[in-house]
């Protein structure tokens, strides 16, 4: 009986223990965290420098970034810190990019996997460069004539992305200078050192450079140099106003180039400044201003007699108190 008894609690026990383990939860299996290839090695590399060749170039943005599984990439670029989406769901690690100007352009890369899983890269730069614009505005103006033998020149310069640029002079007698007188200057003004010669003809250029190797060249310009012919204006002259039967010693004085003055205007003692075009043979005095006195004045110069003749108008306040011609004989 005892042997019955035992048999069956040694059953009972083993049952138990088969319940016991059928109760137990299935342990996990072990399934690693997924992650997409992250998009590297971005072509053009960081903060690469590309020539501008015109609107509508490409450019051809490559990048690595594999995985076991199917791949498809979105592309963002753009002038932006936080480009658009330029494409979605290519299959290539490459994207052809449009261009119409010059500067800065963002992109990035982001890659989803068989699986949903997305990684985006960091946001890449490029820097696509212009040539600086054309220097122009030349001065003495081009085919100027009468310049000062100490002569200064000077021009406009700009560059598109607003780059600081460098300047190069050429200077000399030929018609293609040759001759470099200012290098990697950074001012758009330059002094001739030298006094240049007597009633000659000089041609300059400037050639713009930015500092990633663009570079642009003005048109060559041109001035002749002569003695300050205003100087021929110099003297005593007898001031006539016929409609006033009326004349008086002026004394005039070449303060410029371009300018002559006087201090006995209208006989009264007043300063006076002549502003005279030897090329175009005309004066002009803007309007002047002598206490309760202001007055204008304008005509023709001839230079091979040294006669200066022009009308003017002299008010008080705001009253006229005399108009005429004015016509400065040289003693």
């Amino acid at each position: 009986m005892k042997r019955k008894i035992l048999f069956f609690v040694t059953l009972l026990i083993i049952l138990g223990l088969i319940t016991m383990q059928s109760c137990k939860k299935a342990a996990p299996v072990a399934t690693g965290e997924r992650l997409a290839a992250m998009p590297a090695e971005p072509l053009p590399a960081v903060d690469a420098v590309i020539p501008f060749t015109g609107s509508g170039q490409t450019i051809n943005l490559t990048w690595a970034g594999t995985a076991t599984d199917a791949i498809l990439w979105d592309v963002y670029f753009g002038k932006k810190a936080a480009p658009a989406l330029a494409v979605s769901g290519i299959t290539s690690n490459s994207y052809t990019a449009t261009i119409t100007k010059g500067g800065v352009y963002y992109w990035q890369v982001s890659t989803t996997d068989a699986f949903n899983v997305t990684t985006t890269s960091p946001v890449w730069t490029f820097d696509v460069n212009s040539n600086p614009n054309v220097p122009s505005g030349p001065v003495p103006a081009t085919a100027a004539i009468g310049v000062s033998k100490s002569v200064r020149l000077s021009w406009n310069g700009s560059d598109p992305e607003g780059d600081a640029l460098t300047y190069d002079v050429y200077l000399g007698k030929t018609a293609v200078p040759t001759t470099i007188v200012a290098t990697g200057i950074s001012d758009t003004t330059f002094a001739v050192s030298a006094p240049l010669s007597t009633s000659a003809t000089y041609y300059w250029k400037i050639v713009a450079h930015d500092p990633y190797g663009g570079i642009s060249e003005s048109p060559v310009w041109s001035f002749t140099t002569t003695a300050n012919l205003i100087t021929a204006l110099e003297g005593d002259y007898n001031a006539d106003e016929p409609a006033e039967a009326y004349s008086y010693g002026i004394t005039f004085t070449a303060a410029t180039t371009t300018t002559i003055t006087t201090d006995n205007y209208w006989n009264s003692g007043w300063n006076a400044t002549f502003t005279v075009d030897l090329i175009g043979k005309t004066y002009s005095m803007p309007k002047t201003v002598w206490g309760t006195y202001s007055g204008v004045e304008s005509g023709i110069v001839n230079t091979s007699t040294g006669t200066i003749t022009g009308t003017y108008t002299i008010w008080n306040n705001t009253t006229i108190v005399e108009q005429g011609v004015h016509t400065y004989t040289k003693l």
